[in-house]
């Protein structure tokens, strides 16, 4: 009879650790990270009410009590969030963090970064990872500290030291006792990268053109007669002497202008015979002071092929960062004497100087002057290039020079001979002008990052993104022996056996699971079940408490028998 005072004794005791369990749960439902617990309970020691040998047992059990608690390792939801270091794991797996030169273990991802740029979570553990070696302190020049200031709106004093980063495109995950704290820097810059290859495609126009043009004529092709007495002048010419005239016809105007020392001038005008001569009789100069010499000047107007221009133009990034211009203008050589078509090029690398001066004279050696937008460009660099089209208006020959970037070789891809590639000439063809080319100008820390492999990436206002750090994920060969350390923390243990890495085929470290930014997971509790539990567990309670009861009323019972 006595023990069944034990049995509602170690009952309740059991029990209620269970609503213990159940009701912590419950309280986290809520924690980020949490992994619930489930109670386990056993019997306690036995004794043999007689020493009989059959076919059931004869044992007499003395209570329960608690074994332990075995955890859920089930995923828990997850949410969204704004915080771009709220992380979480898309399967098993732990982060670490390192506390007090002690490294535990957590589902529960909320880091952000702390007055000293480290990663650490809500207790102020850091986190671990393995860092991209790409960051080294540097010393910039004032004008980029100036810029830094400008950009992130303090004063250059406020900044504190620059570094600089290096381009990788991943970090290989280092060994388990190689992880480190992750320290992001504010000042971060992204050293301008030299352009060494432009790209262009499009089409030049490989139309006729046809206009009027006029061509002054050499002084040996015209010949003057004046008459003092009836103060006229006569004028014979030919165009035999003047170079330059492509195409000269019958009937073309000759255009003659007869200038006095005054300045007074008379127009007159001729033509162009069969043999191409041309002349003025006898035309009135009475206006004009002819005491001293007069002089007298002609142009042969006519219509003639006139040479189409191609203008090309690119920004490059110089070795030291300024947006400079690759400029490329294309004339076509006329009269063509075959069906292909040759142009000769010029090719310039110009880099802002000033604004136009009207009061300055500018080499034209040394200095582009743009008028339309009123800018002065320094030449610092200048070649010759040419191409010759064939008739479908394929390239058949390229000479295309290298040009010197500040000392950096640049290449120009303007197409490969026999080929349609790059630039053509045919009118029956839209292909329209586009170039492209590589460098990058310098860039400032915009922001930072992830991306699902668990790189922390530095984000630059040039476009440029760049991992630094990448996330450790641990694994245990048993999760369940890891010991609950207050939190959501858990430290190893030699049930949980010691943290280690996966390996992919080829014996490198791997996370073995994503590792999403944005997002936390929740605890796995489930409400509906662990509420359930504690009615369970409630009703258990109350029996056990019954039993106690019933014996003692057993006992009363058997007292007042004796009585």
């Amino acid at each position: 009879m006595n023990s069944s005072f034990y049995n509602g004794i170690s009952g309740t005791v059991t029990q209620q650790f269970g609503i213990n369990v159940w009701a912590n749960n419950i309280a986290n439902v809520n924690t980020v990270g949490y992994k619930g617990n489930i109670p386990e309970f056993s019997t306690l020691f036995a004794s043999k009410v007689a020493d009989l040998n059959g076919p059931t047992t004869n044992s007499l059990g003395y209570g329960s009590r608690p074994s332990g608690t075995a955890k859920d390792m089930s995923q828990g939801t997850f949410q969204s969030s704004d915080n771009v270091f709220d992380l979480s794991l898309g399967a098993e797996g732990w982060f670490g963090v390192q506390s007090n030169n002690e490294t535990l273990y957590t589902r529960a991802g909320a880091f952000s970064v702390d007055g000293n740029g480290y990663m650490v979570d809500a207790n102020g553990n850091y986190l671990l990872g393995t860092l991209g070696g790409n960051i080294t302190p540097t010393e910039l020049p004032t004008e980029i500290m100036e810029q830094f200031g400008i950009y992130y709106g303090k004063d250059t004093n406020e900044l504190g030291s620059a570094n600089k980063i290096s381009n990788i495109t991943d970090i290989p995950l280092g060994s388990v006792d190689g992880q480190t704290r992750i320290n992001l820097p504010d000042i971060l810059y992204y050293p301008p990268e030299a352009t060494t290859k432009v790209s262009y495609s499009g089409n030049f126009d490989s139309s006729i053109a046809i206009d009027s043009t006029q061509t002054s004529l050499n002084d040996a092709d015209i010949a003057t007669s004046i008459n003092m007495a009836n103060q006229t002048i006569s004028i014979k010419g030919t165009i035999s002497n003047t170079s330059g005239i492509k195409d000269p016809k019958e009937s073309d105007v000759v255009l003659i202008t007869i200038t006095d020392a005054n300045g007074e001038t008379v127009e007159v005008s001729s033509s162009l015979d069969a043999n191409l001569n041309w002349v003025v009789t006898d035309e009135d100069i009475s206006s004009l002071d002819t005491s001293s010499s007069l002089a007298t000047t002609a142009k042969l107007v006519t219509t003639e092929e006139t040479a189409n221009v191609e203008h090309f133009s690119s920004t490059i990034i110089s070795p030291t960062g300024e947006k400079d211009i690759l400029d490329m203008t294309y004339t076509k050589r006329v009269p063509q004497l075959t069906p292909e078509a040759s142009w000769d090029g010029v090719i310039q690398i110009l880099s802002f100087h000033e604004k136009y001066d009207s009061s300055k004279t500018y080499d034209p050696n040394l200095y582009k002057v743009d008028k339309e937008s009123g800018d002065v460009y320094k030449i610092k660099d200048k070649k010759d290039a040419f191409i010759e089209f064939g008739e479908s208006g394929e390239i058949l020959n390229l000479t295309m020079p290298t040009m010197s970037n500040g000392g950096t070789p640049l290449d120009i891809d303007a197409g490969e001979p026999n080929s349609f590639n790059g630039f053509i000439s045919n009118e029956s063809v839209d292909r329209p002008t586009s170039q492209s080319h590589d460098g990058y100008n310098a860039g400032f820390l915009k922001d930072y990052g992830m991306d699902q492999r668990g790189n922390i990436i530095a984000e630059f206002d040039n476009g440029k993104s760049v991992p630094i750090a990448k996330v450790a994920v641990y694994h245990f060969q048993n999760d369940q022996g890891l010991v609950a350390v207050g939190g959501t923390s858990f430290r190893g243990s030699p049930n949980s056996g010691n943290p280690i890495f996966y390996t992919d085929e080829n014996g490198n470290a791997v996370q073995g699971t994503q590792v999403f930014s944005n997002r936390l997971e929740n605890g796995n509790v489930d409400l509906s079940m662990a509420l359930t539990e504690l009615i369970v567990m409630q009703k258990a309670f109350d029996a056990n408490a019954q039993s106690i009861t019933t014996s003692d009323e057993m006992i009363k019972n058997a007292l007042n028998m004796k009585r």
